[in-house]
């Protein structure tokens, strides 16, 4: 069953041997941390957006925060650092044991964190990480890249090692991302994209007093790579996490038909699992939402404000040129109406959200295709982390939705082989359509409306020039004939008070309008733009697809390294576009 709305994750961390006199007022503060967070996430009529704690139930602050979701009717999903059976065998403590029977009944769904960084040999080598500390390290890793907000209850001192598994570094994980991938190569990722609420907590034996209270920890460039101490602490939840959750929730609210649509990414939904149908059906809603409702729009507001634009023009010229006072009425409604409309589309965020969701829907796309290939178990490679850093810091909210679809849905092993998908994905498949067929069919459409366009565009400019050029002539003449004492039509009114010479600026004056009219295709993206695009799209799949007909035969690790460099260039390609475009929005200067 799809899950129609992308919930807000919440992961926690914290010491498990927490002082025990302390333990009501720190869930106290873990209760209103969970109320804090489910306000943010609250919307219009009931419409909230879900709030899901990961938690690993280990003893301590694990178990804390798991009685207060519980309590407070949050699902939660328990996330493990090993198979079920041998982590309910690392218990000694049989009232914890007995307690974790308890809350892995309760969890939502159960799995084992996957091997985030593929590091274990290396990092047994150079630190002597023991099996145990690397299963946590990973379990760390998963907690924090997949939760919008971490809650941690720690003392607030340094940790003790480096590449360590412990709350610390689970905190440096969300804030900082600081591990390593399987090349020890550092990937950064975008800074304040993860939360942590810090409830400060005292362990037992550190002869520490009592001193319990809750802050934001939050992340800058200043300080990170410094000590933890040195974040910046807020009493209120940071502005880049209300932006995220407010877009989440938007989306969510958002509603319209999916139907048969979804067939564009693949046809038979019965051979997919619960997570790759779940990224289907959103890539079906986004793609929707930004081309179906959105985009529309925005269109026609554009094409209302570049009209308008050429009306003020007129009005404006005949006020000026003409001398005529009462004109400039009609050109202060029109401007009035120009501003009006700007203000009312950026209110209704007719542009964010159509680039926002076209960004969506082709991450969506990128991500379904990437996992359907590479098939990886429990955790699928999220796309968003081959953006550029730059292009992270401005699609946030969509790496999160990413992953947290991933954490609310399973994966299973699939039939479907990588050559069927990649004929869908980026080959000349119809019915899902591919990539290569696509952007073939696309260039035709694209050329005949730059022809088209570009047509309308040429009649203006040299209509342009040559009412210049009359004009020129026309001055030429008026001089001589003066200069000789002739009277001549030129300088004489055509009707009222307008001149011939008014008259005829004002024609300039609308046909200059018109031409910037046409030539800037009202304000959108330009078909000769498109046209190139669609150009450079189809010489990259022509190519890729006549690579991948040679790559298909060769072992797997040459086939993943194909796929991922396919999903790199279109994520990348799908970043300049969102980069692009976001420059040109509602705006007067149009």
């Amino acid at each position: 069953m799809k899950n129609e709305k992308i919930p807000i994750i919440v992961g926690v961390t914290g010491h498990r041997n927490i002082v025990g006199e302390d333990k009501a007022e720190i869930k106290a503060k873990v209760v209103d941390s969970l109320k804090e967070i489910q306000n943010l996430c609250k919307g219009k009529d009931g419409n909230d957006t879900p709030v899901i704690m990961l938690n690993a139930f280990a003893q301590g602050a694990d178990m804390l925060c798991a009685e207060a979701a519980f309590e407070l009717g949050i699902d939660v999903y328990a996330v493990l650092p090993r198979d079920e059976k041998k982590y309910i065998d690392s218990f000694d403590d049989e009232a914890d044991r007995a307690k974790l029977f308890e809350y892995l009944s309760k969890a939502k769904r159960k799995f084992v964190a996957p091997d985030m960084e593929k590091n274990k040999a290396w990092l047994k080598k150079t630190i002597y990480i023991d099996d145990d500390s690397y299963e946590y390290r990973q379990l760390g890793i998963y907690m924090a890249e997949h939760s919008h907000i971490l809650i941690a209850l720690w003392d607030g001192k340094p940790p003790k090692t480096q590449f360590g598994c412990g709350t610390v570094e689970v905190i440096k994980f969300a804030l900082e991302h600081n591990f390593l991938d399987k090349d020890h190569l550092f990937k950064p990722g975008a800074i304040n994209n993860s939360a942590v609420v810090w409830i400060k907590s005292r362990r037992q034996g550190d002869g520490d007093s009592a001193d319990i209270q809750k802050q934001w920890l939050i992340s800058s460039l200043d300080s990170c790579g410094k000590d933890s101490s040195e974040y910046l602490t807020s009493t209120e939840p940071p502005e880049f996490l209300k932006d995220i959750i407010s877009k989440t929730a938007r989306y969510n609210a958002d509603t319209v038909s999916v139907g048969d649509d979804a067939v564009n990414l693949w046809a038979n939904v019965d051979e997919l699992d619960e997570y790759r149908k779940n990224v289907r059906y959103h890539y079906a809603k986004a793609n929707e939402l930004s081309y179906g409702k959105n985009q529309k729009k925005y269109n026609l507001f554009l094409l209302l404000i570049a009209i308008i634009g050429t009306v003020i023009a007129f009005t404006f010229l005949i006020y000026d040129d003409a001398g005529l006072p009462y004109m400039i009425f009609p050109c202060t409604l029109a401007l009035g109406a120009i501003l009006w409309l700007c203000y009312y589309g950026r209110k209704k965020k007719y542009h964010a959200d159509y680039i926002e969701y076209r960004a969506l829907a082709e991450a969506l796309r990128i991500q379904f295709y990437t996992s359907m290939c590479l098939g990886e178990k429990e955790i699928v490679t999220d796309v968003c982390d081959l953006y550029s850093w730059s292009q992270k810091m401005d699609l946030v909210w969509i790496d999160k939705a990413i992953r947290a679809l991933s954490v609310i849905n399973s994966t299973d092993k699939l039939s479907v082989t990588p050559s069927a998908v990649m004929e869908v994905w980026i080959g000349k498949s119809e019915k899902p359509m591919g990539q290569l067929r696509y952007h073939s069919g696309k260039l035709g459409v694209n050329k005949k409306q730059a022809k088209k366009y570009e047509s309308f565009s040429k009649v203006f400019r040299c209509a342009t020039v040559a009412i210049y050029f009359i004009i020129f002539a026309f001055e030429v003449a008026a001089c001589i004939m003066k200069a000789a004492g002739v009277d001549w039509f030129y300088v004489n009114d055509i009707f009222g008070n307008i001149s011939w010479r008014s008259f005829c600026a004002i024609v300039l004056g609308v046909f200059t309008a018109g031409s910037l009219l046409f030539s800037s295709y009202w304000g959108r993206l330009s078909f000769d733009r498109k046209l190139d695009d669609n150009i450079k799209m189809c010489e990259y799949y022509a190519s890729a697809y006549a690579r991948w007909n040679e790559v298909k035969a060769h072992p797997n690790g040459e086939i993943e390294k194909f796929v991922r460099e396919i999903a790199r260039e279109e994520i990348v390609e799908n970043g300049v576009w969102y980069s692009y475009v976001k420059e040109n929005g509602l705006d007067i200067t149009i």
